[in-house]
């Protein structure tokens, strides 16, 4: 009977990169696209507040426990899938044939 090592598993998986070194081109295009992506809605978020703190509007808890339905609802639910395309068309380009 032959002793197993249980870590063995775990180093086969990480011993191989996941990504080849093209995708880590990708990789990166995709971390800047995400941070800018971030950044310019922070940005626009917190000025959006002053505006709205100024105008006398609570804008914290109404944010918060607004839920978006109808139009407005659609028009974020297809925003979030086309924000999830571009970023997966970043990381995985498709390669012409």
């Amino acid at each position: 009977m032959t002793e197993t090592d249980p870590g063995a598993a775990s180093r086969a998986a990480t011993s191989s990169p996941s990504l080849h070194p093209g995708q880590l081109d990708h990789l990166g295009k995709a971390l800047l696209l995400l941070a800018r992506e971030l950044w310019v809605t922070r940005d626009r978020l917190a000025v959006l507040e002053a505006v709205l703190e100024s105008r006398g509007i609570a804008v914290f808890e109404a944010i918060r426990d607004f839920q978006p339905e109808g139009a407005l609802a659609e028009r974020l639910a297809a925003d979030r899938d086309a924000f999830a395309r571009a970023l997966i068309a970043t990381l995985a380009p498709e390669q012409p044939t």
